[in-house]
């Protein structure tokens, strides 16, 4: 196949609605559970449970530690599986009862008083590490086969649109009910909460994967690499080094503000009732979403996706100082400009590592996007688990007073600095970081369609050897 122009889209490269939809609300229950992990954890663990403040500090180090390979392996032997629904729906299908599982368990444990503070912390750990290799698996496999639906770079975009249309929702339930059910003194309720996401995130994903077709010709053609030879293709690609870079920004903002929220809201406006400020965070985030994705849309169909994603960063980490910086309840402005540029930010470097699985195959002649995802895990989910560690140390440098008998303590100056600095400034200085280091991606302009022209050819081939083989989806 042969491309004429960078703005035609072969027709077999199209999606239709039905499965775009059927692809995105896989996203749903799965984001929603690893979200509610992400901003309730700690404060979960440290003021019901309570577990001390070093503990937990102590669980994210070696969780850090521990979880680091998981996405290499997991992506690795997903391109290497060979079955005849293809080597992504499997895991699908298959893991994600235990994702639910996994999820049920990490708030199950009992007290402190119950099992002491040792039994609490290895809860915490080895519940923790269940959930990430089974999120990992089922991630690395979501992810790889959202790319492989379409080969287009325009039509992977709007892919991501109707993953952020659920991803709306997820976030709003992921920061307001978990926040109305501590707020209780009981854990019932919320344990029932999250049986019920739990029972969300399995329902979702088996959408996804009883409905979604994968192309058989990557499963059943390729010759996967080694993991040792798989592992320097990816590491040496300079198109993938950049993104990655950008990716661990997002895994670790993501994290930080997650797990910052609910003390940022409240001991920073601690004289406002949590609802009002819920509110006012929710309606900037929204419309500045709702804006910014029309806006960010437009540009990357004229400018293309590198411009774009430069454009999105540098507004959220403007976003992001602004939170921290601007006084009293006028920070809450600072998310019209997060969400201003969150599609951007969080849709736009999954389809950059897609282009980069383009380039990959033109280099190698195997198409490897779960390596690759893998890879760029190494590095995005500890950076997550890091956003732990940063948000524990916050917490000791700018001596946090820990709730006496589950009643909050008044907050120092100092103290109210740290939650600024550890929720805004530090964070969004990142992420400008993060605007210079992705100005070197080398995947637009003439290079691109130069690679696309070779890799569409290289796939006309593959269906021709799978047709031989009369081997039928």
């Amino acid at each position: 196949m042969s491309l004429n122009h960078h703005d035609s889209i072969p027709l077999e490269e199209k999606v239709d609605i039905k499965t775009k939809l059927c692809y995105a609300v896989g996203s749903f229950g799965s984001y929603t559970v690893f979200t509610i992990f992400l901003n309730s954890v700690i404060i979960f663990y440290r003021e019901k449970l309570l577990l001390q403040s070093s503990s937990i500090l102590y669980a994210f180090t070696l969780y850090t530690i521990l979880n680091a390979i998981n996405g290499v392996i997991f992506g690795w032997i997903s391109d290497r599986t060979r079955t005849r629904k293809g080597r992504r729906i499997p895991y699908l299908k298959y893991l994600a009862p235990f994702l639910a599982l996994s999820f049920i368990l990490i708030w199950i444990s009992p007290l402190t008083r119950e099992i002491g503070e040792l039994g609490v912390f290895f809860w915490l750990l080895l519940t923790m590490i269940f959930f990430d290799i089974c999120y990992n698996t089922t991630n690395m496999a979501y992810s790889a086969l959202g790319q492989e639906l379409s080969m287009d770079n325009k039509e992977r975009v709007n892919i991501q649109v109707y993953i952020m249309i659920f991803g709306i929702f997820s976030t709003l339930i992921s920061l307001i009910l978990p926040l109305s059910f501590l707020e209780d003194p009981g854990r019932e309720g919320f344990i029932i909460f999250v049986v019920l996401l739990a029972l969300i995130q399995l329902l979702t994903m088996w959408i996804t994967a009883f409905t979604i077709k994968e192309r058989l010709e990557f499963s059943q053609i390729d010759e996967p690499l080694g993991i040792i030879e798989s592992f320097r293709y990816t590491i040496r690609n300079k198109s993938f080094l950049s993104t990655v870079f950008v990716n661990f920004c997002v895994g670790f903002v993501q994290a930080v503000i997650f797990g910052n929220i609910f003390f940022f809201i409240n001991y920073i406006y601690i004289n406002y009732p949590s609802a009002l400020i819920l509110a006012l965070i929710g309606i900037f985030l929204l419309s500045g979403l709702f804006l910014g994705t029309i806006f960010l849309l437009k540009l990357n169909k004229a400018r293309g996706l590198k411009y774009t994603l430069l454009r999105s960063l540098a507004i959220i980490g403007i976003g992001l100082i602004m939170i921290g910086v601007l006084p009293d309840i006028f920070a809450t402005f600072g998310f019209f400009l997060f969400g201003f540029g969150l599609f951007g930010f969080m849709g736009l470097p999954n389809t950059a590592l897609g282009a980069v699985a383009d380039e990959d195959e033109v280099n190698t002649g195997t198409r490897r996007e779960a390596a690759i995802f893998g890879v760029s895990a190494l590095i995005t989910k500890p950076a997550q688990s890091l956003a732990g560690l940063f948000i524990a140390l916050i917490l000791l440098l700018f001596q946090y007073q820990e709730p006496i008998n589950g009643v909050q303590q008044p907050q120092s100056v100092f103290t109210l600095l740290g939650f600024r600095l550890g929720m805004g400034i530090i964070p969004g200085i990142i992420v400008l970081v993060s605007v210079y280091v992705f100005s070197f991606y080398p995947l637009y302009g003439e290079y691109l369609v130069e690679i696309k022209i070779k890799m569409y050819d290289i796939h006309e081939e593959k269906k021709k050897k799978l047709e031989s083989l009369k081997i039928k989806n």
